[in-house]
């Protein structure tokens, strides 16, 4: 676990890297199986987790400065790689993902192991630590509470896990570089997500050893941002049924605030932090050098109690029926189409509207043609086996008020007697002369794991569209200590994935002009797009004041697919020849560099650059068609279309 250390940048960009618009992966309304008793199998398994293993890994462990880029972190990452394979893990079961920092790479990597599930192995639960230790304070200190103790803790769990049966696959995986600000983690995490990897649950375990020595009652905390409640819940519950002794609560903030649980909850993968980071203020030994075995590690029984937790919850969910995944509630014409995904285990599904059985089917969708215009319906279902008559957990559930389609075009000043969003907890108000959607009633930061939505009806758009275009107005103080602070312009066509169109920060005093193509979504029955404004981190520790939404519409013309341009401090952006076979030159008649960014019509960044100046650009290896090209410097930027031929 890594101080926070707040930067403030420069946000001149109103649209978020080109890694931040992968599309979320993971399943934010994940649901679980419920724990009440416990599994004599499972008691077992964590009845073996030693203590006396513990320790030996931490001692050895304590006895390197593992700073990331240090010759150490690659013999510790040799020596894990080691002990894996003395656990019975093979070649191909052991692999280092390897990453760069400061454009440099890295010696020692993420040590990844994986063990394949016998039903399900493409469903993956991830047990993750890290190895390194802090770079930021002087002196730095040996880290055995910090990580050398969930470092541990995960080699325990392979240890033990190695020949226990799972149906699902279990990814242990010890990162480098989580004191550098998950300079590990993040481009594992956007690997995970670029390849679409179905992880159910993600269990990060950082400091496990340290309690305060005058607090007499002994509890594990586990933190967690917005999208991972439902994870929480699962864990929380089991860890309680396995080990009532030591109670299992929610950290006091919420989250960490920093830990490699972070970046996958940016790409809506479930995740915890689970640690003994609810004593931070107290702990004498973070980041010293006394953080030694009997100093920042003073509860080895603590740090046991951990292991059992996360082991228990792992191998419960590896082995569980899992409640049907994906629900999703979309309206129609005249009737409420529910879909979900087959559970692979079960024979039938009870049908729940408002918490009321209404239909019994072996489908996975069924449309429910007893809806009225302005009524609020909630849907979720349950598995039935009919050769053993027990049911699953409930699923998700979906909650949709049924209303006609947008008439398009549409236009919404967001004036009281507009509608056509369901607002969560975005508010109207009057803003610089105009009516505009507010994020938050107040006007302080947003609180601990802010979560706001405004959706828009649904509406289809016909199949003869030639080119339809999403427009808005939007200013605010959107900046935050994570990726995932911004203000998100989404679209979905099924209610289960929302695609990113845009992640919009910054600082805006006055209102910027943003439009995007919906032109790939021409001929679909069901759209709707959001606002999302999302934000991992307690008021203390983030930039993110308000956001405004206004003047916003769906029309019919030739959209360019990208915000668009201010004209203030360029003189030009000439390209030549447009069109072009793929190379071709830009001029900005200045002298200074400045940043270069390619969208595609979807309002998506394929490519950018820093320090770039007047000169030629190679494009030739991306499809033929449209592009837009904006350079930016200082908060101000231009853009202009191109054409590849």
């Amino acid at each position: 676990m890594k101080k926070v250390i707040i930067i403030i940048a420069a946000m001149g960009s109103l649209f978020a890297s080109a890694q931040q618009l992968i599309d979320n992966k993971g399943n934010r309304n994940q649901s679980y199986p419920v724990i009440t008793q416990t599994n004599p199998e499972v008691v077992q398994l964590i009845n073996l987790v030693e203590q006396d293993s513990l320790e030996a890994r931490i001692r050895y462990m304590q006895g390197f400065y593992r700073v990331a880029t240090s010759p150490a972190a690659v013999t510790v990452q040799d020596w894990l790689v080691s002990h894996f394979e003395s656990y019975g893990y093979g070649s191909d079961d052991i692999s280092i993902h390897y990453f760069t920092l400061n454009s440099q790479p890295v010696a020692a990597g993420n040590v990844v192991v994986v063990k394949k599930g016998s039903e399900f192995p493409d469903e993956y639960i991830m047990i993750t630590s890290h190895y390194d230790h802090s770079t930021f304070d002087t002196p730095c200190g040996p880290g055995a509470d910090d990580n050398a103790s969930g470092t541990s803790g995960v080699m325990e769990c392979a240890r033990l896990l190695k020949d226990f049966p799972t149906k699902r696959s279990i990814m242990f995986v010890p990162f480098n570089a989580e004191e550098y600000w998950m300079v590990g983690s993040f481009p594992f995490a956007q690997k995970c997500a670029t390849e679409n990897m179905n992880i159910i649950a993600h269990l990060n375990m950082d400091m496990i050893g340290w309690f305060p020595p005058s607090n007499p009652n002994t509890i594990m905390a586990s933190g967690y941002s917005y999208i991972s409640k439902t994870l929480f819940d699962y864990f929380h519950q089991t860890a309680n049924t396995y080990i009532p002794s030591i109670p299992t609560i929610r950290l006091s903030d919420g989250d960490s605030y920093g830990g490699d649980h972070m970046p996958f909850n940016m790409y809506e993968y479930p995740s915890l932090y689970i640690g003994d980071i609810e004593y931070h203020d107290q702990h004498p030994c973070y980041h010293q050098p006394c953080d030694t075995l009997g100093n920042g590690v003073n509860r080895l029984d603590l740090a046991k109690s951990f292991v059992q937790a996360t082991l228990c919850a792992a191998a419960e969910l590896a082995n569980a029926w899992l409640p049907p995944q994906n629900l999703s509630a979309c309206s129609g014409t005249d009737h409420i189409t529910v879909t979900w995904d087959s559970s692979g285990e079960s024979d039938i599904y009870k049908i729940y509207r408002n918490n009321a059985l209404i239909d019994l089917t072996t489908e996975t969708s069924y449309i429910d043609n007893d809806v009225e215009i302005g009524k609020e319906y909630e849907y979720y279902v349950i598995a039935l086996s009919c050769e053993t008559r027990q049911e699953s957990a409930p699923s998700y559930k979906d909650k949709v008020t049924f209303v006609k389609p947008l008439q398009l075009p549409y236009s919404n000043d967001f004036s009281v007697n507009k509608y056509g969003f369901e607002q969560s907890n975005w508010v109207l108000r009057n803003v610089n002369g105009k009516s505009a959607l507010c994020n938050t009633e107040g006007n302080g930061y947003v609180p601990d794991n802010y979560l706001t939505l405004a959706e828009s009806d649904w509406f289809p758009i016909p199949e003869d569209t030639e080119n339809i275009t999403a427009r808005f107005k939007w200013q605010g103080t959107l900046n935050g200590i994570w990726y995932n602070t911004s203000l998100f312009f989404e679209v979905t066509n099924d209610r289960k994935t929302w695609h990113k169109l845009a992640a919009i920060s910054g600082n805006a005093m006055g209102w910027k002009n943003c439009e995007f193509s919906l032109n790939q979504y021409i001929g679909s029955d069901f759209l709707q797009v959001r606002f999302r404004l999302e934000s991992s981190g307690a008021q203390n520790y983030s930039y993110t004041k308000i956001g405004y939404v206004t003047d916003f519409e769906i029309v019919f013309e030739d959209g360019t697919g990208i915000q668009q341009p201010e004209q203030t401090y360029f003189k030009d952006l000439v390209i030549a020849p447009n069109p072009t076979p793929g190379r071709f030159n830009i001029n900005t008649f200045q002298d200074m560099p400045y940043q270069i960014f390619v969208y595609n019509m979807q309002g998506q960044i394929i490519f950018q650059q820093e320090h770039f100046r007047d000169g030629s650009l190679d494009l030739s290896s991306f499809p033929k068609g449209a592009y837009m090209i904006r350079v930016a410097i200082d908060g101000h930027s231009i853009a202009r279309k191109i054409m590849l031929q």
